[in-house]
This record gives structure tokens, C-alpha cells and sequence, in this order.
């Protein structure tokens, strides 16, 4: 099963954004996201930004993320 992953816009180059997810910057496509910025926490599929979500919940996300992945 495949999860939208939160992670956190690092720029903004056009219709594209650059996002952080383990230590690696990844581009994702920014069509479903009105007005994007950097510093904005995203929910991403791939290479689409699904949506924008507020940092506590992003961090709430990777936290569960994190201790699911420790218990195996």
C-alpha cells in the first residue's frame, strides 16, 4: 500500500517544488497546491503534492511513521 508522505517544501521553482524526505530532496509537481511557498508542509504522493497540511500534523504523521517502522 502506497501513503501520501508528509515533507517540507524546500523551494519553489515554477509549477515544481523541491521537498525533503529522508536525508534526500525529491521534485514534486505543484498543480494541486494554490500558492505554494517554502517552509509549507506537504502531503506527497510520488511526484504530486496532493495537499498542504499545518506542521504539527505533518510532524504528528512522521512521528506515528517513525514508531511503526521501530516496531518491526
Amino acid at each position: 500500500m502506497c501513503l501520501a508522505t508528509p515533507m517540507k517544501m524546500t523551494r519553489v521553482e515554477g509549477d515544481y517544488g523541491y521537498v525533503v524526505h529522508g536525508g534526500k530532496e525529491y521534485k514534486v509537481e505543484l498543480s494541486l497546491i494554490d500558492d505554494p511557498q517554502v517552509g509549507d508542509w506537504i502531503l506527497a504522493h510520488g511526484e504530486l503534492a496532493v495537499s498542504r497540511i499545518p506542521s504539527k500534523d505533518a510532524e504528528e504523521i512522521l512521528q506515528l511513521i517513525s514508531q511503526a517502522h521501530s516496531s518491526h
